[in-house]
């Protein structure tokens, strides 16, 4: 490596780089880790323990409590002065999960059990247990394969849990010389084998060995002398390889153990150090690969080539060794978690992340005391260079362009003369052809050509005098090459074709660099040398606001003539004609009104012919505070000797037709929609033209035919922004980079999709697109690079993020300064230089996902104690039931991928409320007034390299309805309503009969009634008859008398 490009390569701190160095072992590997500590949530820089429980989050034993990590979120647990259910002590030393998922932790005082269900802590005090005093001190705790619990202590050596009993006692040991064992010494570890053994040391009697079917342990004897059953040089620590092979470390050296030939071999021998406290501490782990990694205490890191006496020194950046040959930072425990992310803890410097997958990104700048490194201003350009692979054309602002040597990581550096480039010898666009022929699109001197030894041959610049056979603007954007050899030029103010065989050039005509006929100009130009104009307005400063009036006295034809300046968003140099009214004539207020100027493409110019009656006239004139005559920001505008708006009167008769093209006559023209070309790609069938303002041309190269792909804010069938960076022809697609996300043309269908913020981008300002290796995308944006990835299965599409953080050196990147290498090499070119990488290896693991908090009323049900509707620990469980008043409820949870925590995804759902997954990326939900009923609420999530956990986590939820509204009581509901029916009909029906009684009664009543009035008138009848028959035997007694 050429060392002065050495100080401008940084790498992402996860990464993984090689370097050689003298040492006692064969060589040494340097590992960029992260560091984990107080300021990160860390409680305390002593780590002595990290565990990885089933569920997948990370436990940490600190000297300053006990704490969880889910990648985001630290929970402390601490001893609390005067609860007994708190933890036992705080400085905790091992860490275990049993079968059930609750943990044992080793702590200063003997042993604590945490209840993760009740989260509550049941302490035992050794010295309570063993009589003793100030001896508690427990440096491992271990449950067997068959649920035996076992420790080792500081003076108890290895004791065991009895369950019955609820206590610890002591291990059982076999007689030794004919006497019992003593328990009086240290024991720093607990281990078992794969046949189910248990192995453990004794600073007293050595390594110790219970076989799984044995009652008592016995101490082990080797087949060479050794100082294992003292204090001086204790096991610290054993392992058992894929071979079966034990690796021993002790306070003096490691050691090999053969047990089917019970074999022992030294490996290293230590003469130094062996007093020091820390080399107590040791651990071994076994990589994927069969590697034996062993942390040694104050002696370093080891690295074993598989199972090999082969090892090498691995250097952890910022830890210092010392005159001793003993490193400063003294490590104490090692693990490799479910997704191979290795976790180192120290005595002293917290916790430390290394993650071996990934690849190193890489980045080179200019640094001013190295002529060697890049030249200044950044990266304005880049072309890979395909005719000799691993040279990489570098375009920079100002110093020409530099080649980059991947193989020797060297810079060759090429300028070039220059006289108008903004910069003083700009490389915007770099193309080589298979000759090595090199083309050169420079920022204002036009386009160079070169030989492959990078002698200029050429420049080819704008002829203001034959416009459409020389380039439309020195200012090169974007150089191409066809099938037929062609080279298609885009520029800031046009599109052409150049044959390179000829070096002519064919200007296609875009409907922003149209210009009137060459008669009309040279008309408008000679009345204004000969200041023929009728009045005018000229030379227009910045910020005006101009009037200029004038007489018409008869009628007549005239010519407007207005140069100015404007984009298809808006003008921002115009003029107008306007009445004694004040009411326009006629003006230039928008770019369709106006041809090309010349020069910049914003460079406007607008010729009327108009008829004006006799009367007063104003010219108006407006300017904004950038690019007027004098003081331009882009090339001036040159077809006319005028800035402002000047009227003319006509004398001569000129053909009105010779004032404009018309373009829809001019059959064999191709019609781009904008002049400002941002790329150019050649497809399969066709070439695509991408620009700045008006979205994608499609042309036919073998019709001319063109076809407009642009942007309607009310249709979603368009672009998603008209501003277009780049465009990309991939697999039968076509990729745009836009201001307005990532948009996608299938070519067979002729349908668009995009991609914005709303669906995962972290920007929609897209700067450029490159195909990957594995089916992703990749584009540079203002915000740092994005990979694109699709789950397939999911039907799914996640975009991860790297910024400068993660070391791709900036994170503001330019359009078109993007290529990759024939070797799959990428190369983005931004203000800071160049970042590259191979591809991006990504960790395939996906994370394992929980609900880590559960929270009623914002209460969380680990601190609902006895009210807690859970009967098991949350993330145990899958089912919980609610009471009706619990339906305001809210969850927390995590993907366990600890590779980037920060950028894993999240999508969840409540089943039996929402239809559809919610892609937030938040790893909170909350619900609040719900239904009774039953719910499913369902989480999945993705690593920080998009790759998902599409099963997830879920619990379903039962809220239960009111009383009032349980099946009992509609029961109750139901039976009091036949009830309530019963008495009303009975009631009913009593009321009917006593109903029909008095009816009956009044029937009676009346019959008597009439019964009676019939006897009384039968009675009186009858007193009348007899009263009658008194009178006539009356009446015949008279008459018998007279």
């Amino acid at each position: 490596m050429n060392l002065s490009l050495s100080k401008s390569i940084r790498i992402f701190p996860f990464f993984l780089i090689f370097i050689w160095v003298n040492s006692i072992s064969a060589r040494a590997q340097e590992i960029l880790v992260e560091n984990i500590s107080i300021s990160t949530g860390l409680a305390s820089p002593q780590v002595l323990d990290v565990m990885q429980d089933s569920h997948g989050l990370l436990w940490i034993a600190t000297g300053n409590g006990l704490q969880r990590y889910d990648g985001i979120t630290w929970k402390t647990y601490r001893n609390i002065i005067g609860n007994p259910n708190s933890l036992q002590h705080n400085f905790t030393i091992g860490i275990e999960e049993d079968e059930k998922g609750n943990l044992w932790i080793a702590n200063e005082l003997g042993l604590t059990y945490f209840d993760r269900a009740n989260n509550t802590f049941k302490n035992y005090n050794l010295d309570s247990t063993f009589q003793t005093a100030g001896t508690s001190r427990t440096f491992k705790v271990f449950q067997d394969s068959q649920g035996r619990v076992w420790a080792s202590t500081v003076a108890f050596e290895i004791i065991q849990f009895d369950e019955e009993s609820d206590s610890w006692k002591m291990a059982p040991y076999a007689n030794i010389n004919g006497k019992p064992a003593a328990h009086t010494s240290t024991s720093r570890f607990i281990y078992e084998d794969r046949e189910g053994g248990i192995w453990g040391s004794s600073s007293l009697h050595g390594l110790m060995y219970l076989p799984k079917d044995a009652s008592e342990f016995k101490p082990v004897k080797f087949n060479i002398e050794n100082t294992f059953n003292s204090l001086e040089n204790a096991i610290t620590k054993l392992y058992q390889d894929k071979d079966g092979i034990l690796w021993i470390t002790s306070r003096q050296g490691i050691y090999k153990y053969d047990v089917d030939k019970n074999n022992l071999r030294e490996i290293i021998i230590y003469e130094t150090g062996n007093e020091d406290f820390a080399n107590f501490f040791n651990s071994i782990v076994e990589d994927s690969d069969g590697n034996i990694w062993m942390l040694n205490n104050n002696r370093g890191v080891l690295k074993f080539k598989g199972n090999s006496d082969q090892f090498e020194e691995v250097i952890i950046p910022g830890n210092t060794k010392m005159n001793s040959g003993l490193w400063l930072n003294r490590f104490t425990n090692i693990i490799i978690d479910q997704s191979g992310i290795f976790w180192f803890g120290s005595w002293a410097n917290g916790l430390f992340k290394y993650d071996p997958v990934n690849q190193p990104f890489k980045f080179y700048s200019h640094d001013p005391g190295d002529p060697a490194s890049l030249s200044p201003g950044g990266t304005f350009g880049l072309f890979a260079s395909k005719k000799s692979p691993g040279k990489i054309f570098i375009g920079t602002r100002g110093q020409g362009i530099n080649i980059f040597n991947e193989s020797e990581e060297s810079i060759q550096k090429v300028k070039f003369s220059s006289a108008n480039d903004m910069f003083g010898g700009s490389a915007r666009a770099i193309y080589e052809q298979e000759d090595g022929t090199i083309w050169i699109g420079t920022w204002g001197d036009g386009l160079i050509k070169m030989d492959q030894n990078f002698q200029e041959i050429n420049r080819f610049k704008r002829d203001s005098e034959n416009k459409k056979k020389s380039l439309p603007n020195d200012q090169v954007r974007v150089i191409r090459e066809d099938k037929k050899g062609n080279i298609w030029v885009g520029t800031n103010g046009g599109l052409t074709v150049l044959n390179p065989a000829t070096d002519t050039f064919n200007e296609i005509i875009s409907q922003y660099n149209q210009t009137y006929s060459d008669e009309i100009i040279d008309q408008i130009k000679t009345w204004l040398e000969g200041n023929k104009e009728v009045t005018s307005i000229k030379r227009v400063g910045q910020i005006e606001d101009l009037t200029q009036g004038f007489e018409v006295l008869e009628r007549g034809t005239y010519f407007l003539v207005t140069v100015g300046e404007g984009d298809p968003a808006s003008m921002a140099d115009y003029g107008w004609l306007q009445n004694s009214s004040g009411e326009t004539i006629i003006g230039m207020e928008t770019i369709d009104d106006s041809f090309w100027a010349g020069g910049a493409i914003k460079n406007r110019l607008q010729i009327s012919q108009i008829e004006l009656n006799p009367g007063s006239y104003s010219l108006r004139y407006i300017s904004d505070d950038s690019h007027h005559y004098d003081s331009w920001n882009a090339p001036e505008p040159d077809l006319l000797p005028l800035y402002g708006i000047a009227i003319f009167k006509q004398e001569d008769q000129i053909e009105s037709q010779s004032l404009v093209v018309d373009v829809n006559e001019q059959k064999t023209e191709i019609i781009i929609q904008d002049a400002n070309i941002s790329d150019i790609e050649i497809g399969e069938k066709y070439i695509w033209i991408a620009s700045v303002n008006a979205g994608v041309t499609r042309i036919d190269p073998e019709t001319n035919a063109v076809k407009y792909y642009t942007s309607n804010p009310t249709d979603p069938t368009t672009l998603s922004d008209r501003q277009v960076y780049d465009v990309l022809e991939h697999n039968g697609q076509v990729w745009m980079a836009t201001y307005g996300g990532v948009n996608i043309l299938d070519i067979a269908s002729d349908e668009i999709s995009y991609y914005t913020e709303q669906d995962g981008l972290p920007t929609n300002f897209i700067e450029t697109v490159l195909p990957g290796e594995n089916g992703e995308m990749w584009f540079s944006t203002q915000n740092g690079l994005i990979q694109m990835i699709t789950n397939e299965a999911l039907d799914k599409v996640t975009f991860i993020n790297y910024n400068e953080d993660e070391g791709i050196g900036g994170e503001s990147f330019l359009s078109l300064a993007a290529d990759k290498s024939p070797d799959g090499n990428f190369y983005f070119g931004g203000d800071h230089g160049i970042t590259t990488f191979s591809t991006v290896a990504s960790n395939k693991i996906p994370p394992s996902v929980i609900i880590s908090n559960f929270s009623i009323s914002n209460q969380s049900v680990y601190d609902m104690g006895e009210n807690s509707p859970l009967d098991v620990d949350l993330l145990s469980t899958d089912k919980v039931t609610l009471r009706h008043d619990q339906n305001d409820f809210s969850f927390e949870f995590a993907a366990l991928h600890y590779a980037n925590p920060s950028k894993n995804q999240y999508a969840h759902m409540l089943e039996g409320l929402e239809q559809d997954w919610i892609y937030d990326n938040r790893n909170f939900a909350s619900y609040t007034n719900l239904e009774p009923g039953t719910y499913t609420f369902k989480v999945i999530a993705s690593n920080a390299y998009g790759v998902w956990n599409d099963i997830g986590k879920s619990l379903t939820i039962t809220i239960l309805p009111p009383w009032w509204q349980t099946w009992w009581a509609y029961s109750l509901y139901a039976f009091l309503l036949v009830m309530i029916g019963f008495v009303s009909y009975s009631g009913l029906k009593r009321r009917i009969r006593m109903k029909e009684r008095a009816q009956s009664l009044e029937r009676e009543v009346a019959q008597a009634k009439e019964i009676e009035k019939a006897y009384t008138e039968l009675k009186a009848t009858q007193s009348q008859l007899i009263q009658a028959e008194k009178m006539a035997s009356l009446g015949e007694l008279t008459a018998g008398i007279a």
